[in-house]
């Protein structure tokens, strides 16, 4: 699983969204942001990430910090992204990911505020 973490980390700072949502997520993934549900699916995840990454020119993505126990994994980034019309949105992000079959079934999304 650690392959299967790092994958999706180098993917992440990447910007490849969409493709890691393709690749990493189980088709019936739960997904919630700030404790309300974002999607409960794979196919509902990415259609609404679309609409967001396509307005993004540059990513900036820095992985600050990891931790695999088990089937859980939490990872915090800190994101910059540039958006076509130059607008720069900056936030920390904590994903809190259960795997299983190399698959991520649940994650929660956290805002981090320092």
């Amino acid at each position: 699983m650690q392959d299967l973490v790092t994958e999706y980390i180098n993917m992440n700072q990447a910007g490849l969204v969409l493709e890691l949502c393709e690749k990493f997520y189980d088709e019936n993934v739960l997904m919630l942001n700030n404790g309300c549900v974002f999607a409960q699916s794979m196919r509902e995840s990415y259609n609404k990430q679309q609409g967001f990454v396509k307005l993004v020119k540059e990513f900036d993505v820095k992985l600050i910090s990891k931790l695999i126990k088990g089937n859980i994994v939490e990872l915090i980034f800190s994101y910059k992204m540039i958006n076509f019309d130059a607008k720069i949105t900056e936030f920390k992000g904590k994903h809190i990911q259960t795997w299983q079959n190399n698959k991520i079934i649940k994650e929660e999304y956290i805002s981090v505020n320092e």
